[in-house]
């Protein structure tokens, strides 16, 4: 599990740590503190699946990150992770708040070897796609393309 946003998210953990330990899953569920960026690949790398359900994502940089270890994500079906997980070649995306939904799709990757392969192949394959010198060259085109553009008469 991922760390905590503000305040909400420090009560969300506790939550959730309450919950394994009244339903005894302390030996089947790791709580893992926050860690230093330079080490979260070891942290994917080991994962057999990438869950985000976030509720809104403006860009998705741990889909992307898990994706370019490797590792196969199910995620919510907002913001920028509709770009980063095409659904059933890099991933899953899940509509609304269904943990069922969640654990459906997350089944059919830990169930399928095959299937967690190609979805691993093809999710570090888009992820290759996200470097410094690529994303600088398609914004360099945009503002090309606008520049290009006539200018707008706002007073007319």
């Amino acid at each position: 599990m991922g760390g905590s946003s503000g305040v909400e998210g420090d009560d969300e953990v506790e939550r959730i740590e309450r919950l394994i330990e009244a339903r005894g899953l302390g030996d089947r569920v790791t709580m893992i503190p926050p860690r230093p960026h330079h080490v979260l690949s070891t942290y994917y790398r080991a994962a057999d699946v990438c869950l985000v359900p976030s509720r809104s994502e403006s860009f998705g940089l741990v889909a992307l990150e898990a994706a370019a270890c490797g590792t196969p994500v199910v995620a919510a079906d907002v913001g920028g992770l509709r770009t980063l997980v095409d659904h059933g070649r890099t991933g899953f995306r899940v509509t609304g708040r269904d943990p069922a939904a969640y654990a459906e799709a997350t089944r059919s990757i830990l169930d399928s070897p095959l299937l967690a392969d190609e979805l691993s192949r093809h999710g570090a394959e888009v992820a290759a796609t996200y470097t410094w010198t690529t994303m600088a060259a398609r914004l360099r085109r945009v503002y090309a393309d606008i520049a290009a553009q006539a200018p707008l008469d706002c007073l007319a």
